[in-house]
């Protein structure tokens, strides 16, 4: 008695996992073009050659920030700066 709901209890958690690895594997065929902006926005962020001031990467930062927003990032502009690899302001 106890080795058939043992056993019924196995496929239906083998069942389980295949629904699961099947949406993992839908989700990582599908594309997140905001993923993809920050991705790319801190590879550029980063090799930037920047003045003195500054300038050049605010600049940069503002710019990956409104495009982010139209991708529909909900942060700050100081949160964009974090995730792109920016050294905090003091």
């Amino acid at each position: 008695m106890r080795a058939r709901c043992l056993h019924d209890a196995l496929e239906r958690l083998t069942a389980a996992i295949r629904d699961v690895e099947s949406e993992l594997a839908a989700m990582k065929a599908e594309h997140d073009p905001l993923a993809s902006h920050i991705f790319v926005s801190r590879r550029y962020y980063r090799c930037a050659n920047d003045t003195k001031s500054g300038k050049r990467r605010e600049t940069m930062a503002r710019l990956s920030f409104n495009t982010a927003c139209e991708l529909g990032f909900r942060g700050s502009l100081d949160e964009l700066e974090r995730l792109m690899g920016a050294v905090a302001r003091r």
